[in-house]
């Protein structure tokens, strides 16, 4: 019996240590040199704090020479989870099952201690194997380990049964195989083992047994397998078994593991991948998970959209399969850079990038690339997003703003949105607006004498003055109609309202326009001095959209006729308007009559000289001149501006 005793220990799943209440260590099973590394003549004799962790060393004959002082159980007959040595100095979890060995007075006290790693416990297989029966000195002292081993099999974590071979009568279970069970002891002791089988394993269990009697053959002795064991209350659940046949004993040695957790916890995680892979196939973006040798390990439904190749088409291919020709060649050594340098100089950023589809077309796409660790192994997660939509309405967006950017230039802004949002024709009438028109004096004597030379002189000598009035158009919110040859026109914006602003603004706007030609003559002198007559008229017009190449937003009425009139029958540098202008202007400006004059198709007419604002009246703008392109003076105190 002690020597089957001793083979059913060395058998056990867990290490086992036996020490005294010094710590020092009596006894040890296999599963003990195999899990930390050293020999059973390496324990024997040694203080149990050679597996403990060094911070933790030190205390421990401590908290067992306070507990044999106390009585108090902070440890014994429970389990926890702690951190064990190896002999290599190497950590690891496990569970530590502590237990006080009654021996019934014959002897000191010892404590028995199993130890199962946490790391390797789904890897670990029942090992059962034979060892040299210990060669006992006297009688005392196998009475002494026989009672050490029963409190081990008692402090088991596993079930144990010791069956008959010839009749599967059990002969000996230890207190976890009660507790798994329901039965007691003194139950189980005397019965079939197949009373803890299933109804359909049951009834062929004896044949099993006389099977591998009759031939030897081990079909499940020294093995471990999954089965499904039968508690006393009829009730069922997953087990892993494993057997062995102490050597010439008579006798088979089973353990029973209760695999109920592990099957929850195995079933929840196939969930977890599961809702995780829905997850991951519910993203708009396709998605590829590669390993170091950039070998697709998985892909999404999108990636499949996408890119027009299957699942199985993708999984085992080289990842540079949607890359184009030049990247493609290069991807590999990118991969193999990063991994030799850890420079991460494309992991966990985002750029775009063109990928390659099936049919060998070409899209614009913005990868995303993360690195993923896990088990210790190095894969990589890219998302592929195909931005070939927001490409095309970037184009479009730009396209639009350019259209609009045009429109705006040559159409009022309220006429613009207008013609937007209805293209028919746009016509109508405004009692209030004022017309300029302004005209360089000798024009037409300079064009007919020029050359071709001549000629791109006098369009860069245009193009100089009319972009400062340009900018003075922009300054005074005025509404710039067109220019013909040398001619200039501006209006206000047309208005049905009867305050002066949009009349005082043009008067302003024509004030700053002669200053613009006097700082022109100034800076540009090759030119030789330019004079320019301008005429100023309000009434109503008639403004409206003509042209479908070119809009133009034209102006009709006998108030532009007037204007123009005013221009032509004017005087050169000066600023000649028609009483309505006066009228509306406000009082901020100085005027002077010139007289009556018989203007064409209107007859006598009164007509006045704007000379300047009036001193003390300033004019609030936040006027900024291009570079070069300021009228002199305009900022003086005797200014207009401010």
């Amino acid at each position: 019996k002690q020597n089957l005793t001793s083979k059913i220990i060395d058998a056990s799943f867990d290490a086992l240590f036996v020490i005294n209440k010094h710590g020092v260590i009596q006894m040890v099973n296999e599963q003990s040199t195999e899990v930390l590394g050293w020999s059973r003549e390496e324990f024997i004799g040694q203080n149990i704090s050679i597996i403990i962790p060094e911070e933790h060393a030190a205390k421990h004959d401590g908290y067992l020479a306070q507990y044999l002082k106390t009585g108090i159980k902070n440890m014994m007959g429970t389990e926890r989870e702690v951190q064990a040595r190896r002999k290599d100095g190497s950590k690891f979890p496990c569970i530590l099952g502590l237990a006080e060995v009654d021996q019934n007075g014959r002897g000191d006290t010892l404590f028995c201690g199993f130890i199962r790693s946490l790391a390797h416990e789904k890897e670990l297989e029942r090992r059962v194997s034979d060892e040299e029966q210990r060669n006992l000195k006297n009688s005392k002292e196998i009475l002494r380990q026989r009672s050490t081993i029963l409190g081990i099999l008692d402090a088991s974590f596993h079930a144990l049964f010791v069956i008959t071979e010839d009749e599967r009568i059990i002969q000996m279970v230890n207190q976890k195989s009660c507790d798994v069970f329901g039965w007691t002891k003194e139950e189980f002791i005397g019965q079939n083992i197949s009373m803890i089988m299933t109804d359909d394993v049951a009834t062929h269990h004896d044949q099993y047994v006389d099977n591998y009697l009759a031939t030897g053959i081990k079909k499940m002795i020294g093995k471990q397998r999954e089965v499904i064991a039968k508690r006393k209350d009829g009730s069922t659940f997953p087990a892993a078994l494993g057997l062995a046949e102490p050597q010439a004993s008579g006798l088979i040695c089973g353990f029973i593991r209760d695999l109920t957790q592990e099957k929850a916890a195995q079933e929840e995680i196939i969930r977890e991948q599961l809702l995780t892979s829905k997850i991951i196939d519910a993203s708009f973006d396709a998605l590829f998970v590669i390993n170091h040798g950039g070998i697709i390990q998985q892909v999404n439904k999108a990636s499949c959209h996408v890119f027009g190749w299957s699942r199985e088409e993708f999984i085992g291919q080289n990842i540079k399969m949607i890359m184009p020709v030049g990247h493609a060649e290069n991807h590999d050594s990118y991969l193999s850079r990063y991994l030799r340098s850890g420079f991460k100089k494309m992991i966990g950023k985002e750029r775009e990038i063109e990928a390659r589809r099936k049919d060998g077309s070409l899209f614009p796409c913005i990868l995303g690339l993360s690195e993923v660790v896990t088990s210790g192994t190095t894969q990589f997660v890219g998302f592929v997003r195909d931005v070939t939509m927001q490409k095309s309405l970037l184009i479009a967006e730009a396209e639009r703003e350019a259209s609009d950017s045009l429109l705006f230039n040559i159409l009022p802004e309220h006429i613009a949105y207008r013609l937007k949002a209805d293209p028919s024709h746009i016509a109508d009438h405004y009692d209030n607006t004022t017309i300029l028109f302004a005209d360089i004096v000798g024009f037409t004597d300079r064009t007919s004498k020029m050359s071709p030379h001549d000629g791109t002189c006098i369009v860069s000598m245009l193009n100089d003055i009319f972009s400062r009035f340009d900018h003075l158009c922009d300054v005074y919110e005025l509404n710039k109609v067109k220019t013909i040859g040398d001619c200039y026109m501006i209006t206000s914006i047309p208005s049905n309202s009867l305050e002066h602003d949009g009349c005082a603004r043009v008067c302003r706007f024509a004030l700053d326009m002669l200053r613009a030609v006097r700082d022109f003559n100034n800076t540009c002198p090759q030119h030789g001095p330019i004079d320019f007559r301008v005429g100023i008229s309000t009434g109503s017009v008639v403004a409206g959209v003509v042209g479908i190449k070119r809009f133009l937003f034209d102006m009709w009425g006998d108030a532009v006729n007037v204007a123009a009139r005013m221009e032509q029958s004017g005087l050169a540098g000066q600023i000649q308007v028609t009483r309505s202008v006066v009228d509306n202007a406000g009082s901020d400006f100085s005027f002077e009559f010139r007289g009556t004059l018989s203007i064409k198709g209107k007859g006598p007419m009164d007509v006045y000289m704007l000379k300047s604002v009036k001193p003390g009246e300033k004019w609030r703008t936040s006027l900024k001149w291009p570079k070069g392109h300021r009228p002199h003076g305009t900022l003086r105190s005797n200014s207009m501006f401010i």
